[in-house]
């Protein structure tokens, strides 16, 4: 690079090129708007195109300017910017290039959910708020419809009997796969959201068939009178001579089909406290519990006791999320037990009187199905009653009845 150019007179003139093209392109050649210069760099200006360039002189065409340039230099423009320490950015060329690969990449989005999911009505959807939150970004076209076809793959296999790491080993080929952290496993459980309802990851992968594995999420027992000389029904005595709660897992509950007398009454509650407090007393009754939204274990549990011809029936919370988890509950065949409005209200009554001030819940309230007369008390008040509040009354009259 010739010192002829690379002197602080041209400084302005080196930076204005380079910002028109960082504006308008790398390979625009329009005329360009000249900044201020001082006499030398004029002077140097004029001798680089040949011709004077008086002090009112406004612009000059930027193709005449860079043959100048790329004869003195022996170089491109871009590249003798670079070597005067004025490299342009390409940011014009650099925003086209994002907004076509944001364009394919949109557009692999929508042939891939058509593709992967044509009979799904949530599946558009789906589609559209994982591209708003940006769970497609940085992907190549390919990658976006390789993402999109493995998060159709593992809902196929929904349902299949095999645990979370178990799909993302055999479908995948890497056991860590549908790790919570990795993108095809948000967009799965999110998949399984639109398509069944909202809830927790590890419910909603639950609930499809698909638990994290088939031990570590098990069921809660209390005294189930379970027939026959197999692993769990001799661990269900042994545990109840002891005066223990028992935990059965998934693995377990395939392992040894439930089998009960016929009608035997089953207690089946939401929280855990129900059955440590059951096997503290001894409770001459069975007792299970969902803990929450049942996910694998608790539904498996649930099916195979009414299989068998259990009796079964359901006490939750009194609020919101436990009036719908009732209603799902009732759904798999669990009768609600001490769940009426008639049992709300006393239990308003019997915090009224011993001066406790329940909580309120804002949510939305259910229905319910089994009492419509439940949801209208619980929305004139809207007071929470927790299932501990009422533990004593329902255990006892679970025994009694």
């Amino acid at each position: 690079m010739t010192d002829f150019l690379a002197v602080s007179e041209l400084t302005p003139l080196w930076e204005a090129v380079r910002a028109a093209l960082d504006r308008n392109g790398l390979e625009w050649r329009g005329r360009l708007a000249l900044p201020l210069l001082p006499a030398e760099g004029r002077r140097r200006l004029g001798v680089l195109l040949e011709r004077p360039i008086p002090a009112d002189r406004r612009s000059v065409p930027l193709a005449e300017l860079a043959a100048a340039v790329e004869r003195l230099s022996r170089t491109d423009l871009v590249s003798a910017l670079t070597d005067l320490g004025h490299r342009p950015s390409g940011r014009r060329e650099a925003r086209l290039a994002h907004q076509e690969a944001t364009r394919l990449r949109r557009a692999a989005v929508d042939t891939a959910v058509e593709a992967a999911f044509p009979d799904a009505t949530w599946a558009v959807g789906w589609g559209d708020s994982a591209w708003t939150d940006g769970l497609f970004a940085r992907q190549s076209p390919e990658e976006v419809r390789t993402l999109i076809m493995d998060t159709a793959r593992v809902l196929r296999h929904a349902g299949t009997g095999r645990s979370r790491t178990e799909l993302a080993a055999l479908l995948l080929g890497n056991a860590h796969a549908l790790d919570s952290s990795e993108r095809i496993a948000v967009l799965v459980t999110r998949a399984l959201i639109a398509r069944d309802g909202p809830e927790s990851e590890r419910v909603v992968w639950e609930r499809a068939g698909m638990p994290l594995d088939l031990v570590s999420a098990p069921v809660l027992t209390w005294g189930l009178p379970l027939l026959g000389e197999g692993a769990v029904a001799q661990s269900s005595r042994a545990m109840r001579g002891a005066g223990l709660p028992l935990h059965l897992s998934t693995v377990a509950l395939r392992a040894e089909p439930l089998r009960v007398p016929d009608g035997t009454r089953v207690l089946v509650v939401e929280n855990p406290r129900l059955v440590e407090a059951a096997a503290q007393r001894r409770l001459p009754a069975a007792v299970m519990c969902t803990n929450g939204n049942p996910t694998t274990a608790p539904s498996e549990c649930i099916a195979g006791l009414r299989s068998s011809g259990a009796d079964l029936r359901y006490h939750g919370d009194f609020d919101t999320a436990g009036l719908a988890m009732a209603a799902r509950v009732a759904a798999s065949g669990c009768a609600p037990f001490l769940m009426s409005a008639k049992d709300y209200r006393a239990a308003l009554v019997v915090a009224s009187s011993n001066g406790v001030e329940l909580p309120r819940d804002g949510g939305v309230t259910p229905a319910t199905p089994w009492d419509a007369a439940l949801a209208t008390a619980f929305e004139a008040s809207r007071l929470i009653v927790h299932e501990e509040r009422v533990m004593d009354d329902v255990l006892a009259s679970h025994a009694a009845r």
